[in-house]
């Protein structure tokens, strides 16, 4: 079979240096002439969705060398590359538009097997670390020397380890396997069906294709991020799945884990078993319950909820690594005094070794930081229930991590003084001139309480010599705000008319911006929720 396979190739690519053509459904453009006695490379597989991909063109870029081919009836294609040198990247556009790829790994022979599907664009993406198409477009050397043999390997299993618990790939080679379309009356092979899983999942889950490929690109390590967006996903509001999450009350240092059906809008608590329907909001997707009671959810599934008062913030329950949070953090926290009081804002800095021990933490404010005393610091250990525990000499608090499509990650700390929100300390860029945010925002009181209120702004100017910008409310009224000041990853707004003087930070990507007062007189803590 092989040798009939290269007679077949060496055929092709004479008849194509002689102006001969291929079959009907078949067809093959090497981009270089042949080298007379240097068998062609071919590269076979099927273009599918779950159902086969006929008449579509495929084309593959080599480290040297090119060629196209024209799908069969029932996805199969071969491509012959004459004085092709591996590896190669291989991309094919669907009737929506949507472009897949796949990819060939570095090595000598001159057979390749590559099929083209939503799974092998996943694990182009898990490869490329970037846009698939980028990808395809450069294929310089960079790109050529992530491709192998343990390099595709690694992205092959990265892939299973998103998809599990999702699609079932154990024992499955998405790349290399037999795949038989569905077709006509033909029906799919098992590889199909898990085609016709995934697609059922991102159907269910409101996943657009290449936003699970952006976020198999941008995310290492840990796979939480990434499954977090593969859940059944509620009607009104994309960003709210089903699975379990954490109930963090922020002021009451209260943690509750719920299990909650965003198709049915239904939330059991896992410990009372108590069940609870959530209301959808007429008119503003993403925003559920009454005036008095509310959860409105972020763009990136974590959701504030208020009842008769105080706040809580429903986090999506990921298992995050240890490694995952080490390194250097900022915070923004409301808390108590150790002998009680009312909750004061504050800005702390730490950082976290490979053990979990926080080797350095700072009270920091406009000016400056106070380093902590040694015997203050804190050690971070895996709590078996979710989260973290966080504990020093005064006692023990719970921590929670978020790890988002973009890979960043939060991290929300409560105890019983009070709270923390934390991100890495990523230097800010400044807004387009232009961009309107519409956001839900919710400032907490000293004694806990939230009030919720609905705004949009309008960026108006910037100043990249300064470093600031200026955004317009829908109320009329003007922020000027200083960027990466008083440290990278904040930004600062001076009071002005009807604007107090704060200390602002966006949490990742998590589509949650907080902000603390610096005027004593006048202490507040503000969580804003980006509107879908």
């Amino acid at each position: 079979m092989k040798i009939r396979l290269l007679i077949s190739a060496i055929a092709a690519a004479a008849l194509t240096a002689c102006g001969g053509g291929s079959s009907d459904t078949q067809s093959s453009a090497p981009s270089t002439p042949s080298t007379p006695g240097t068998p062609a490379t071919t590269i076979a597989g099927t273009a599918a969705v779950g159902s086969a991909l006929p008449n579509a063109t495929v084309q593959a870029k080599c480290a040297n060398g090119s060629g196209t081919a024209t799908t069969a009836a029932d996805g199969t294609f071969t491509i012959s590359i004459p004085d092709a040198t591996r590896p190669c990247v291989l991309s094919v556009t669907t009737p929506d538009g949507t472009i897949l790829h796949s990819v060939v790994e570095a090595g000598t022979g001159t057979t390749a097997a590559a099929n083209i599907t939503p799974l092998t664009e996943l694990i182009t993406a898990s490869i490329a670390g970037g846009s698939t198409q980028d990808f395809f477009n450069s294929f310089d050397a960079q790109a050529q020397a992530k491709l192998t043999t343990d390099g595709v390997a690694t992205a092959v299993e990265s892939v299973k380890l998103i998809l599990s618990g999702t699609v079932d790939l154990a024992g499955v080679d998405p790349l290399k396997g037999t795949l038989v379309a569905a077709h006509g009356d033909t029906p799919g092979n098992a590889l199909d069906q898990k085609l016709d899983t995934l697609g059922a999942a991102l159907e269910s889950s409101q996943t657009s294709l290449s936003q699970l490929s952006a976020a198999v690109a941008s995310n290492s390590g840990s796979a939480a991020g990434v499954q977090t967006i593969l859940q059944p996903a509620s009607a009104t509001c994309a960003t709210f799945r089903s699975g379990k999450y954490q109930k963090v009350g922020l002021t009451a240092n209260s943690v509750q884990r719920f299990t909650i059906d965003a198709v049915k809008l239904t939330q059991t608590n896992d410990t009372t078993g108590a069940v609870e329907q959530f209301q959808a909001n007429d008119t503003q997707a993403c925003r559920f319950g009454n005036t008095d009671a509310r959860l409105l959810v972020s763009k990136s599934g974590i959701g504030l909820e208020r009842r008769n008062g105080p706040s809580s913030l429903v986090i999506p329950d990921q298992t995050i690594p240890l490694s995952e949070i080490t390194g250097d953090w900022i915070a923004m926290g409301f808390e108590r005094p150790e002998g009680g009081g009312t909750l004061a804002p504050g800005l702390i800095k730490f950082t976290v070794d490979s053990t979990g021990k926080f080797a350095s933490g700072a009270d920091c404010g406009l000016s400056g930081c106070s380093p902590w005393p040694a015997e203050d610091l804190p050690v971070v250990s895996v709590n078996a229930d979710g989260g973290f525990n966080v504990t020093d000499s005064t006692g023990t608090a719970r921590a929670f991590a978020f790890k988002g499509v973009d890979g960043g990650v939060a991290v929300v700390i409560v105890h019983k003084g009070g709270f923390m929100i934390a991100k890495r300390p990523t230097p800010r860029g400044l807004p387009a001139v232009g961009a309107v945010n519409a956001y839900w925002d919710a400032v907490i009181n000293i004694n806990g309480g939230t009030e919720i209120s609905e705004y949009s702004n309008t960026v108006t100017s910037v100043d990249t010599a300064a470093n600031t910008y200026t955004r317009q409310r829908n109320d009329g009224r003007v922020d000027l705000w200083h960027n990466n000041m008083p440290s990278d990853g904040l930004r600062y707004r001076p009071a002005a008319p009807n604007a107090a003087e704060v200390i602002g930070m966006n949490v990742a990507n998590t589509g949650l911006t907080v902000a603390i007062s610096v005027n004593p007189a006048n202490s507040f803590y503000d969580i804003s929720v980006d509107r879908p």
